[in-house]
């Protein structure tokens, strides 16, 4: 779902991937008992999430566990239902 030049997904490993590749995190916050992590639209990040999905991408395991690790950690350190992180500028 992509919203003023940001890609929004309730996606929890494709957002583990495009962390592990490169893209900055924006924000993340709960909405409706889901999280949604959000991105800076780009032509590289869509050609990513294509890769991603086409199976046609890679990305060193250890750097994907850790991306996974860090996104679990902002999941379940704010349960009150309101934005669980912004990046600053």
């Amino acid at each position: 779902m992509m919203n003023d030049q940001r890609y929004q997904t309730k996606d929890f490993y494709l957002s583990a991937y495009l962390i592990a590749t490169g893209f900055p995190l924006l924000s993340a916050r709960k909405s409706m008992g889901l999280t949604v992590f959000e991105f800076k639209q780009s032509i590289n990040l869509t050609s990513s999430i294509t890769k991603y999905y086409s199976f046609s991408s890679a990305v060193e395991p250890i750097t994907y566990g850790n991306a996974m690790r860090t996104l679990k950690t902002l999941i379940h350190s704010n349960t009150n239902g309101t934005e669980q992180y912004k990046s600053q500028p």
